[in-house]
């Protein structure tokens, strides 16, 4: 609405009289909170808000509130609750409305749909229901939000107790004195080893390396563990997984087929070695959004990277079958996913109609939506289709276009000879002009059959006559694809790839056609309404819009704002998402959430000084885990102290380290590392299948699983079938943003250490390694302790193990095992009953 309408209406009102308040609320069917949220809370944001809600109240009046609605102006309520015809905000829409006594008009020069103000009156009548809770009533205040507001810099408070020794203890010991919580001691060196290594590299630490750190007593001794940490591949393999959750990462496309892209491992390897090498934040995020047009600008030794970053964007869940079938609701998984990944905002709300909680506005989806409909995704191809592959396209070259479009030119005429020279054999040849006869006769007969009156005899002639043509056709046009196979084959092999054969491609993003696309009405792509411009989301970024450049999609543009120092929420989202994955929850527990129906942070002022430190570190990362590790909070006990458990039983004020179950990938990757078959090898690409061999389609979809010794990190997922030992235990959902997950305690996890064979030939070689290792039972109770837990057994642990494995070997025995299996077996199950422990499959 334009800025002159809004204060017409608070004059209207004010003019108005005092209503009368008549009938009664009456029950109707439907109309509650929900309808509220749909129907009448986006029209009052978009058109009564600005000048009648927490910055501006024309005429007295707010609107954002049910309470201010009644109250009303410096004229009296703008609401009676039950009797429409009686409330100034429903007479003020009605612009002919024969109540219209005061002449009130809303908006004035143009009115609202008659659909809308019925909403408006059946709300009325029903009692106006308005959703109670704080984050709903304080919607109409949303760009207030502390989530949307600058970072500040914080200055510590000083800690009187003397157990603060970094500003993020300082900040933490605050809020334990105002809840009257005292800190848990210090972890044990044994505890606090292995936290490091599971936490940093997602193993566990080697018996050499336990032996160094529990003699080194020195001050930085767990500063030297952590530097030599993040100094090891094995850190990008760990956290590159954290990232991955957030951007759903996959190796297939998502489409009916579920067809695999062989090329998105270099997605995955990218991610992994931005870990590794401490890439800045900021341009981690650059590189996913823009990075085709980074490497462009500058065709340097990054030119290959940057291209393959894009895959954040290509990564968007394909539907259907066709090429750019349910198109948008691919883009609106590219939306979603950057909202939440970069924003910690749920954007895809906005699709259909103005966020319900959030300042985000349909029109500003679609000005995110245009940036990314100008832009170019690759293709994955699919089923057959009509007898025609659906061939890959727009898959990138890791070459400058310079470089690169030789190849690609020499391939396309190659492709074109091809076809001519099919085309060519199969008119030339005899059986080409034979089915054309035939397919002449055919069409005459099905003609006849159907125009010309016959009789039952004739009719019955003619059926025969029709069968015995279209069988001798279909005959012989399968003599002539067989004559021509050779030829189609290498057609199709040549055109499917997406570019020639020896040219290395990414599964990545480029610029489109530059345009801006219309708001969708109720979200139909059939339904256009008014153009968006491309851009950024108003409410964040004000007054000033983003200055794309003439012919480009805006992505570049869109990436400079999300990692300008200036945005409130970049830096908040990742400090935040590394916070959690540090002490499996966030400062914000909805982590990919920071809007209205988010949580609350339990510390903003440390949130605010992590997210100041962080590009003040230059988006560091590494700087940031040391900042976080380095402090007492993370290096504490998980042994609560005093009366902690009562006072703050879910530890929100981080008294206490809690107790953490290994993850999916954390738990397979530390039983091949006790195990001994754990394969740190370079990775490879998956062994899926030549191209040429691609015959899947939406009933006979991709489904398989690859065996790998590898890092789990490294295990071939799929959109449409989940990996079975990632799915039991807690493995994200490849087909959206995970910014948590779950963590489930089910029997069939029991039933796995029980009965998997996977995990069986695990803990054979387990045994076979304390077998060959150590000569004596003891020996070997001693040696699987200290692999398995990370600390020494105590003496009274290694006596009941060995009666344990005694009392086992006796009874194999009994059960008839023979004597030369009866070793193997017998610590195979001490092994099985190791890896299984509550204590190996905790962190402390």
């Amino acid at each position: 609405m334009p800025r002159t309408i809004l204060p017409a209406l608070a004059i209207s009102l004010l003019l108005a009289g005092s209503a009368a308040r008549g009938e009664d609320a009456a029950a109707v069917p439907g109309v509650d909170e929900s309808f509220f949220e749909t129907h009448v809370r986006p029209v009052l944001v978009a058109h009564c808000a600005k000048c009648h809600g927490a910055d501006k109240q024309s005429g007295s009046l707010r609107v954002d509130s049910r309470e201010a609605l009644i109250s009303g102006g410096d004229r009296g309520p703008a609401l009676v609750p039950g009797n429409a015809p009686e409330s100034l905000l429903l007479r003020a829409v009605r612009h002919n409305d024969s109540n219209d006594r005061d002449d009130l008009h809303m908006p004035p020069d143009e009115q609202l749909p008659a659909a809308v103000v019925e909403d408006l009156a059946t709300w009325i009548r029903a009692g106006a229901p308005w959703p109670a809770s704080v984050a709903n009533t304080a919607a109409f205040d949303r760009v207030r939000h502390w989530a949307f507001q600058p970072v500040r810099a914080v200055e510590p408070p000083v800690d009187s107790t003397g157990w603060a020794t970094t500003p993020i203890d300082h900040l933490i010991a605050a809020q334990l004195a105002d809840h009257q919580l005292q800190p848990a001691a210090p972890a044990t060196k044994h505890g606090l080893l292995r936290r490091a290594y599971f936490d940093l590299i997602g193993l566990p630490p080697s018996p050499a390396v336990i032996a160094e750190f529990e003699t080194d007593d020195s001050p930085e001794a767990f500063a030297r563990v952590v530097d030599r940490l993040l100094a090891s591949p094995r850190y990008g393999e760990r956290w590159g997984r954290h990232w991955l959750d957030v951007v759903r990462y996959a190796d297939t496309a998502g489409d009916n087929a579920d067809y695999p892209v062989p090329e998105l491992h270099q997605y995955r390897d990218f991610v992994i070695a931005s870990f590794n090498a401490d890439k800045p934040y900021d341009e981690f995020l650059r590189e996913q959004l823009a990075g085709d047009i980074m490497a462009t600008a500058v065709p340097d030794r990054h030119y290959a990277e940057r291209v393959i970053g894009t895959g954040f964007i290509a990564l968007s869940r394909r539907y259907g079958t066709m090429p750019g079938e349910l198109w948008h609701l691919t883009l609106e998984d590219t939306i979603d996913t950057v909202g939440q990944a970069f924003l910690g905002l749920t954007l895809r709300c906005a699709r259909c109609h103005d966020h319900k909680f959030d300042p985000v506005t349909t029109e500003d989806y679609y000005a995110l939506y245009g940036i990314f409909d100008s832009t170019r995704y690759a293709y994955a191809g699919s089923e057959e289709y009509q007898s025609k592959g659906l061939n890959r396209t727009g898959f990138m070259p890791l070459a400058p276009p310079a470089e690169a479009a030789p190849q690609i030119a020499a391939h396309a005429e190659r492709v074109n000879e091809l076809r001519r020279a099919f085309e060519q054999a199969e008119k030339d040849d005899p059986a080409t002009l034979e089915l054309a006869k035939l397919q002449t006769n055919i069409d005459s007969l099905v003609a006849q059959l159907k125009d010309v009156p016959t009789d039952e005899q004739q009719q019955t002639q003619r059926k025969q006559e029709l069968q015995q043509l279209e069988d001798e056709h279909k005959k012989i046009k399968r003599d002539l694809e067989k004559k021509l196979r050779t030829l189609r084959d290498e057609l199709r092999d040549a055109q499917r790839s997406g570019l020639p054969p020896d040219m290395p491609g990414a599964y990545a993003v480029c610029e489109g056609t530059p345009h801006d696309v219309p708001v969708q009405r109720r979200g139909e792509p059939g339904e256009p309404g008014p153009v968006a411009k491309r851009n950024a989301p108003k409410f964040l970024r004000g007054e000033t819009e983003l200055t794309i450049a003439a012919g480009a999609s805006g992505r570049l543009e869109l990436a400079g704002w999300l990692s300008s120092p200036q945005n409130p929420l970049t830096a908040r989202v990742m400090v935040n998402r590394l916070w959690q994955w540090h002490f499996g929850k966030g400062l914000v527990a909805t982590s990919s959430n920071f809007g209205l129906r988010g949580a609350a942070p339990t510390h903003p002022e440390l949130l605010d000084w992590l997210a100041h430190e962080f590009v003040a570190s230059g988006w560091s990362v590494k700087a940031m885990h040391r900042a976080i590790m380095l402090s007492q909070t993370y290096q504490a006990s998980s042994q609560p102290k005093g009366d902690a458990l009562n006072i703050d039983p879910a530890n929100q004020y981080y008294a206490r380290f809690d107790r953490r179950r290994l993850d999916a990938e954390a738990l397979r990757d530390a039983v091949l590392t006790v195990a001994g078959t754990l394969d740190l090898s370079p990775p490879t690409a998956h062994p899926f299948p030549p191209l040429n061999e691609w015959h899947w389609t939406q009933h006979n979809p991709f489904k398989t699983i690859y065996p790998s010794q590898k890092r789990s990190v490294y295990l071939m997922t799929q959109r449409l079938q989940r990996h079975p030992y990632l799915m039991l235990f807690d493995g994200p959902d490849t087909n959206y943003s995970t910014g948590v997950r779950t963590e489930a305690t089910v029997p069939l996890q029991a039933l796995y250490f029980l009965n998997n064979p996977s995990f069986t030939a695990q803990a054979e070689a387990f045994a076979t390694r304390l077998i060959t290792q150590s000569s004596t039972p003891a020996e070997r109770v001693k040696a699987a302790t200290l692999q398995a837990l990370s600390r020494p057994a105590s003496d009274d642990e290694t006596l009941g193990m060995l009666g344990y494995i005694n009392q086992f070997r006796q009874e194999l025995a009994i059960t008839g095992c023979k004597h030369e299996k009866l070793e193997q077996a017998t610590w195979t199950q001490y092994a099985r009953v190791l890896l299984s422990s509550n204590e190996f499959l905790y962190v402390d």
